[in-house]
């Protein structure tokens, strides 16, 4: 995050996340499901540039099929923030999108969270962690999250955080194959087993801690995948066009349609990357854990 010279300006970049695990424990009263899932921000990134203007919110992005009205979670956060604190201002919004929309990679969720941070330093309103966290939950599942992000166990419907140590840096391949998936679709098709026996989240945190990338690879997981392909059936070939990699592991990110697969290193990454290009099946970013 950096401030410019002589101006209310400022300019954050806001990271993609992969869920690494992500279990459904069940429905909440609220009408969300209550999760536990681990979520790795990656260094494929949006960027947003903040200017302070007289009176609004305005948004302007360069990528013409997301909406810059208020229904855009960049402006939803803005417009909460400026009512919640008081401030008798406006911005303007310019954001530049890399991270694909509906791929499950939480691109619009962080945008949401990096414009809470960056008008928090803006105005220096001197809000805490905890306090956007709470504006963040207002907003949408996933976006506390990315207030405090690396690599943190979710739980509740998501705004519940708790920070995840890591041993190592995890390099992987995303895969996006031009489906845009809508995740409340995929949470209506959910059936949810209560006889299915839960995987354990503390497994998955004491890999991350404790084990190679090799072991952690293994225990991917993801509880949406059977409804995803359930819906989306074409999804189910490309995972299995990806499986004769020599992929750690591979996995769906969130609600989809983005897939993960981890490598054992950067080199190993770039490797497979050329081999999936040329599948044609979709675009291939080669990214590291924040």
């Amino acid at each position: 995050m950096k401030k410019e010279n002589n101006k209310n300006i400022i300019s954050i970049e806001a990271p993609a996340k992969v869920n690494l695990f992500l279990e459904i424990l069940g429905k909440r009263d609220d009408g969300y499901h209550e999760i536990e899932t681990i979520m790795q921000e990656i260094d494929l990134v949006d960027s947003l540039r903040f200017e302070e203007i007289q009176e609004g919110v305005k948004l302007e992005c360069n990528d013409n099929n997301i909406p810059s009205d208020h229904d855009n979670l960049v402006c939803k956060a803005a417009n909460l923030f400026l009512k919640e604190c008081g401030v008798k201002k406006g911005v303007l919004i310019n954001l530049e999108k890399k991270i694909p929309v509906g791929a499950g990679l939480g691109g619009g969720s962080s945008d949401a969270a990096a414009t809470l941070k960056a008008l928090n330093l803006l105005w220096k309103v001197g809000l805490s962690d905890e306090e956007l966290i709470e504006f963040a939950a207002k907003l949408g599942s996933d976006i506390p999250f990315f207030i405090k992000g690396k690599t943190s166990l979710c739980s509740g419907r998501g705004e519940k955080v708790s920070p995840v140590e890591v041993r190592s840096k995890m390099d992987y391949i995303i895969l996006f194959p031009h489906v845009h998936i809508s995740t409340e679709t995929i949470y209506k098709n959910l059936k949810i087993d209560l006889t299915k026996k839960r995987k354990d989240v503390s497994f998955f945190s004491n890999a991350l801690k404790y084990s190679e990338v090799s072991d952690i690879g293994k225990l991917l997981f993801n509880r949406l995948e059977e409804a995803i392909f359930t819906i989306y059936p074409d999804l189910l070939q490309v995972k299995e066009s990806l499986e004769v990699f020599d992929f750690c592991g591979l996995s769906i990110s969130g609600s989809g349609s983005a897939f993960f697969g981890l490598c054992n290193d950067r080199h190993q990454a770039e490797v497979i990357k050329s081999k999936v290009e040329f599948s044609g099946t979709g675009n291939v970013f080669v990214v590291t854990s924040v």
